[in-house]
């Protein structure tokens, strides 16, 4: 087999990190099971007597967001809970958006009694927000990806944790293998999240 070129090793390699958020191309993926991790985080949440959870997701247009929300969605319907869609906020961008909707959703006249909150920058203001009302130890929440400092908070922050290292790994493997030459169908690889209990997901209603 003739070697590649640097140009070609380079294209392959683009084609492989493109699809590493895993949707809308046609192209080798390794992604977290973002469906299964909600689903699991809605689960534990319903098991300690929680049927009003909110979700508060990111742009509706980016994969990991929809799948999160889809996860959240067949949990509740799994349990027999209706989809409530006042209880889901989706669009936010940044933890000042996810502030104000975790504002509005506690403070509302059927508040949720839990919260799962589908990225980093969404907990981090789901989290100022509730300290800020003093409702950390009576409104229940888990957070889709871990954070620095997670298990630092009152109550330590309940979360799914993403494997990190063997989703590099396997995102490394496909790279390599496409360089190498390989050219068989496209491979998508779920790797699977993991509940870290802390606190703040073990809250009953």
């Amino acid at each position: 087999m003739l070697r590649k070129t640097h140009a070609e090793r380079r294209e392959a390699g683009k084609d492989v990190l493109r699809s590493l958020r895993g949707g809308g191309i046609d192209a080798d993926a390794a992604v977290a099971d973002n469906a299964g991790g909600a689903r699991t985080a809605v689960e534990h949440l319903i098991a300690a007597g929680h049927r009003r959870i909110a979700f508060l997701g990111d742009h509706a247009r980016i994969f990991t967001a929809t799948e999160r929300l889809r996860g959240y969605r067949e949990a509740l319907a799994a349990h027999g809970i209706a989809y409530d869609s006042s209880l889901v906020r989706m669009e936010l961008h940044d933890s000042e958006a996810a502030a104000r909707a975790t504002d509005q959703l506690v403070t509302g006249p059927l508040a949720p009694t839990a919260l799962l909150t589908a990225q980093n920058l969404i907990t981090v203001g789901a989290v100022q927000r509730l300290r800020a009302l003093e409702l950390r130890r009576r409104v229940a929440h888990v957070s889709f990806d871990d954070l620095l400092l997670a298990d630092a908070l009152e109550p330590g922050l309940t979360v799914i944790a993403q494997d990190a290292v063997e989703l590099g790994r396997a995102a490394a493997e496909r790279l390599f293998a496409r360089l190498d030459g390989d050219t068989g169908a496209t491979q998508r690889i779920e790797i699977p999240t993991r509940l870290i209990e802390r606190g703040s997901g073990e809250l009953r209603p």
